[in-house]
């Protein structure tokens, strides 16, 4: 009986053990934050391996999972625009039809599948773009995707694998979103000056509603006329609406405030350098 519960036991113990095996394509999950949109990708990794790839392993013109075990899947949290097509927030399985010399990337809204003959219809597609391909210099030997080259606005998806690379273009409408974002919460809290100084600054430095910005920073100056940071606020949005000698003035009266501010502190006005620095543009 001792042997029999050993032995039991041993099983059991192994069984556990086996289920810890390193995977020959790891899983990698990326997450991105691009402007305000969240993007994920969620794809395994397989090797070179010293193995032919494209045009061998992944023969060309052949509908491809783009990775190894469960589809690769890419996530956007907000409305996007992939390659030249306009795509709503979701999740969608990223496959590819390889060529020599371009890959179409293809986005479908089934996610789930174990490959392309796992329930794959062209019908679910979302998008298709065609990307030329770039011959690196170096080899890459696994699979690799990212999102790069960010701006508030846009980013590439790359993928690259032996010593064949693409780039797909990905756009989203970032400043639309952030300036809704900013009228919610001016109309739900009208009286909430740091909100108001907030948007102004944001109008300001994306040369948007210059009109808006000066209302809203002149009410933000009434409220507190004695912030140095208020008053260089104005200067600059005085500058962008061209008129430099109210900015001049109001860029005067914040390096008083800020240097008056820093000394009752016992500390340097660590700003007066941009001060200046602004006012030579004037």
């Amino acid at each position: 009986m001792k042997k029999l519960l050993l032995l039991i036991s041993f099983a059991v113990t192994l069984q556990g053990f086996s289920q810890q095996l390193p995977d020959a394509s790891p899983r990698s999950v990326v997450n991105q934050r691009v402007g305000l949109t969240d993007i994920e990708l969620n794809y395994s990794r397989p090797s070179v391996k010293s193995r032919d790839i494209f045009g061998g392993l992944v023969p060309f013109g052949k509908h491809w999972r783009l990775g190894a075990n469960k589809n690769s899947t890419i996530s956007f949290s907000t409305d996007a625009r992939f390659g030249s097509e306009n795509i709503p927030a979701g999740t969608y399985s990223i496959t590819a039809i390889v060529n020599e010399m371009n890959w179409t990337i293809i986005l479908n809204s089934k996610n789930d599948m174990w490959g392309i003959d796992d329930g794959y219809n062209s019908r679910q597609d979302v998008v298709r773009f065609t990307a030329p391909v770039k011959t690196l210099n170096a080899p890459v030997e696994s699979l690799y995707m990212g999102i790069e080259d960010l701006t508030q606005e846009t980013a590439n998806l790359i993928i690259a694998w032996e010593k064949s690379s693409v780039k797909i273009p990905i756009a989203f409408e970032t400043i639309k979103l952030a300036e809704e974002n900013l009228q919610n919460a001016l109309n739900e809290n009208p009286e909430d000056f740091k909100i108001k100084r907030t948007a102004a600054r944001f109008y300001m430095q994306n040369d948007l509603n210059m009109n808006e910005a000066l209302l809203l920073i002149t009410q933000v100056i009434k409220n507190n006329p004695e912030s140095w940071y208020n008053n260089y606020l104005f200067a600059q949005v005085m500058a962008k609406m061209g008129d430099p000698k109210s900015a001049k003035d109001a860029a005067k009266k914040a390096m008083l405030l800020g240097r008056k501010d820093a000394k009752e502190k016992g500390e340097k006005f660590y700003y007066q350098d941009d001060i200046k620095s602004f006012m030579k543009t004037l």
